[in-house]
């Protein structure tokens, strides 16, 4: 698992390739890492879901993804940060919509190689529900926390309300969302205060 520090240190390292490599480039976040990096509710993730990088991934950056692969003790590159999520991801979502920046790597210095972009809490909510895994045996207690708490920032009263933000960006799975409307109705109380309320995104390293 990685938690919130070590995501940030391997972003912080990826952006010292990227000035290494005197470029700019910019990553968008997706799943439990958007959530590690931009909410107060998720604090770990088994790997990091990016958007396939625009055109060809630079060498510079498969090296450096790599090398952080070893540091933090994982067999290969593939077991902590990948692009498989692209299969799962909406055509209806636009960049400047429903992205936001989160901040840009390395933290320290006067430049930045990296820029890291999250979903906003309306694309997130929608990409939780599309694939809704509160039964898988290892995710699933995550995936139903995940999904408590982001209808509750998105200010969402009714489970109407979350089937239409799915259908925004994924039309036919809104049509047929009985399975994620039961599993709304069982696991949340809509409109309900919390002590220590659900914030995303939170924008602060």
């Amino acid at each position: 698992m990685i938690d919130r520090a070590q995501l940030i240190s391997a972003f912080d390292r990826l952006g010292h390739a990227a000035v290494a490599a005197d470029t700019l480039i910019d990553v968008t976040v997706y799943g439990g890492s958007a959530l590690i990096f931009a909410s107060n509710f998720r604090f770990a993730s088994g790997d990091v879901d990016i958007a396939p990088i625009k055109g060809n991934q630079p060498k510079w950056f498969s090296e450096a993804v790599a090398k952080i692969a070893t540091e933090l003790g994982y067999e290969n590159s593939e077991d902590w940060l990948n692009d498989a999520v692209g299969f799962h991801l909406s055509k209806l979502a636009k960049d400047e919509k429903d992205h936001f920046q989160y901040g840009t790597f390395p933290r320290a210095g006067e430049i930045a190689g990296l820029r890291v972009f999250v979903p906003t809490a309306d694309y997130m909510l929608a990409l939780k529900l599309k694939a809704i895994r509160v039964n898988d045996a290892v995710k699933g207690d995550q995936e139903r926390i995940d999904i408590q708490n982001l209808p509750q920032v998105n200010a969402v009263k009714n489970i109407d309300e979350a089937i239409a933000i799915v259908g925004r960006f994924f039309p036919v799975s809104a049509k047929r969302a009985e399975k994620q409307r039961f599993y709304l109705a069982q696991m949340f109380t809509f409109g309900e205060s919390a002590e220590n309320a659900p914030v995303y995104p939170v924008r602060a390293f």
